[in-house]
Order: C-alpha cells, then sequence, then structure tokens
C-alpha cells in the first residue's frame, strides 16, 4: 500500500545509502532533525552526515539555563544497515519509513556556551567539559515534502545552480534518488547530562538529503518551519543567488494530512541584528489565501566564517556572532503566531 506521507518517495529512500553513490561519487548525505520543547525550554539539533557509508554527527543542545552545549563532528564509523546509520556516538533508527525514528547519543563530548555568549560573539572555549545522551522516538506530524516538486519555478531552480546549494541533485543532474525532503515531527524521550535526566516533549523537523552540494555562487538562504497545537504547520526555503535574485523558493503549508503549496512573498532578512526582535513571514497559497506568520527566535547558534566553502577550505567556522563575518548562519528554535495559535520550529538564515 502506498503511504501517503511518503508523498510518492519509496520505503528506501528514507534510509541511508551504505556505500557510494552508483552515478556520482560526489554525492553525500545529511539526516538532520531539529527538536523544541516549549514547555522545558529544552532544543535539540542532531546533524548525521554521511558518505560512502561511514557516519559521524555534530549536535546542540540548547539547556532551560540559557547554557548551550555543541560538539563538532564525533568519530566517524562505518554502517552496513541503511535503516540503522551511526557514528561512534550517535545513532539514528528508521522503524517505519516516513512514520517512526530513534535517535540516541551516548556520552558525546561537548564544549559550553550561552545564549548571552553567543550573541555579544564571544568565541567559546571548544575544549570539551560536559558529556551528554539522549534517546528520543519520533513520529510524523505530517507528510514529507520534496523540495521542488509543489510548483512549476521550484523544479526549475532544482535543476539550476541551486539545487547544487541545497544539494538536491547530483553534480550530473537530476536524479530520481537524489533528493531533499523536510518533514515535521513530534519527539518524545529524554536527555541526560551534567547527572541529571531531563525529559522531553516537543516538536519539530527531520531533513533527509541526498545529493551534491556545491556553494558556488549563492549569498543567502532563509529555511524555516514550524508545527501548531491544532497539527497545521508551514515549511520555507529559499535561496538567493549573488545577483540578488531568488534563484530558489518555495513553501508549503499542511493541515498535518495533506501538503498545500505555498509561494513565499516576504521573509525576515535581518538575522544579523544582535538583537532581531520578531519577524514576519507572508506566504500566498491557494488553498489559505494569504498566510501572515509572525516569528520570534528564542534560542540561537551561530557560526562565523569568511567564505561558504571555508570549512572545505580548511578553516573552521567560529561559533559565535561576528557582525564582520564574510557570511553568518544563525541556527534558532523559533516560536510562530499563527491567527493567534503559537507554535514552535527551527528557523536557519544566513548570507
Amino acid at each position: 500500500m502506498t503511504d501517503h506521507f511518503a508523498m510518492g518517495l519509496a520505503p528506501e529512500q528514507d534510509h541511508a545509502l551504505t556505500e557510494a553513490f552508483p552515478d556520482d561519487p560526489s554525492v553525500a548525505e545529511t539526516m538532520n532533525l531539529w527538536v523544541y520543547d516549549a514547555e522545558r525550554d529544552i532544543g535539540l539539533n542532531i546533524h548525521p552526515r554521511i558518505a560512502n557509508g561511514t557516519m559521524a554527527a555534530a549536535a546542540t543542545l540548547f539547556l532551560p539555563d540559557g547554557k548551550i552545549l555543541r560538539s563538532r563532528l564525533d568519530e566517524p564509523a562505518r554502517f552496513d544497515d541503511g535503516a540503522a546509520p551511526r557514528s561512534s556516538r550517535v545513532a539514528y533508527r528508521c522503524e517505519t519509513p516516513f512514520r517512526r525514528w530513534r535517535y540516541s547519543i551516548d556520552d558525546l563530548p561537548a564544549f559550553a556556551t550561552s545564549d548571552t555568549e553567543q550573541v555579544q560573539g564571544v568565541a567559546p572555549e571548544e575544549t570539551p567539559g560536559a558529556l551528554f545522551s539522549v534517546e528520543l522516538e519520533a513520529e510524523c506530524a505530517a507528510p514529507a515534502w520534496r523540495n521542488g516538486t509543489l510548483t512549476t519555478e521550484a523544479g526549475q531552480g532544482m535543476e539550476g545552480p541551486a539545487g547544487l546549494w541545497i544539494a538536491g541533485r547530483t553534480s550530473k543532474g537530476m536524479h530520481p534518488d537524489s533528493f531533499r525532503y523536510d518533514q515535521l515531527v513530534r519527539a518524545c524521550g529524554e536527555i541526560r547530562v551534567d547527572g541529571r535526566t531531563l525529559p522531553f516533549d516537543g516538536v519539530g523537523l527531520r531533513c533527509h538529503v541526498r545529493g551534491s552540494r556545491d556553494l558556488k555562487g549563492m549569498a543567502g538562504t532563509c529555511w524555516m518551519s514550524g508545527l501548531f497545537p491544532s497539527g497545521r504547520g508551514f515549511g520555507v526555503l529559499v535561496n538567493i543567488g549573488e545577483d540578488g535574485r531568488y534563484a530558489f523558493s518555495e513553501a508549503c503549508v499542511t493541515d498535518g494530512t495533506r501538503l498545500e503549496p505555498a509561494r513565499v512573498l516576504r521573509f525576515p532578512h535581518s538575522h544579523r541584528e544582535a538583537e532581531e526582535g520578531s519577524y514576519w513571514l507572508q506566504l500566498a497559497t491557494d488553498a489559505h489565501g494569504m498566510v501572515d506568520i509572525e516569528g520570534t527566535d528564542v534560542r540561537a547558534f551561530y557560526w562565523s566564517m569568511p567564505a561558504w566553502d571555508a570549512p572545505a577550505a580548511g578553516i573552521a567556522p567560529v561559533y559565535a556572532r561576528h557582525a564582520e563575518a564574510g557570511v553568518l548562519m544563525k541556527q534558532a528554535i523559533a516560536r510562530y503566531a499563527w491567527d493567534g495559535e503559537i507554535g514552535y520550529g527551527h528557523d536557519e538564515r544566513s548570507g
């Protein structure tokens, strides 16, 4: 039986590759997870990176006292089960494709920073001083959104350079087994840190990317999502070229059971400001007309880089906000208001 939550993707496309992509060895994968428990003010990002059957992972943990724990990539490890990739300390298991997943972290070494230090531009001392562990179960809250499939112009954008910026295609062109998709989720479990066990019950997003990445010509990005208690939610992805024009722009809204295409009319360009305040997101839809969403970032982590290709050139990002950075990436947990209903999600903007 076809699962409508997969939106045309095959079950095995929710798994990781256990060997090199057959038609293009430059193809790699990421399986990003962003979740937030608003009641306890705990946020988590797990960022597995997979290539040729080997996985390494980074993670960021937002704690309720304003403290942030961050780990660069842990030691890579090989795996032979595409449904259960793992690194030395981070494991991911697809229990039911496009429906249910399990995430675990085992005593991951991390260094500490804080909300205040991040905004003030204080670069953290990266010597690990803490260990944290995670056990989470996540379940789908909406169908998967395969980026570039909801609007004609987004599909055209994916075929061009923007498709390589977001790694939604291979270096040779479009391929049925190369994709980028987002899926809203609910997650529950526990987090262990500093001798404490913290319960977790929150919402967020999982993203599976399989493609070739080349950031040449990209000037900025906006990637947002939110989930609300009623079950409705949204997703946004915009990429801007060096000429200032949108090279890729697509959005969706959902009632939790189906996706509706949307077009991005307005999104915030103020991520470099120390005190950004609230911002406005506006989408146009056939099903719901104009959708206006107010956002406020409640927790944020920054990457400051001289240029997009700096990590590839061996220059490590500085993990703090520096206004003079050539490229500044803000990765945030956000509070969203849609017609008075409050929801939560993620907000990643850069440029």
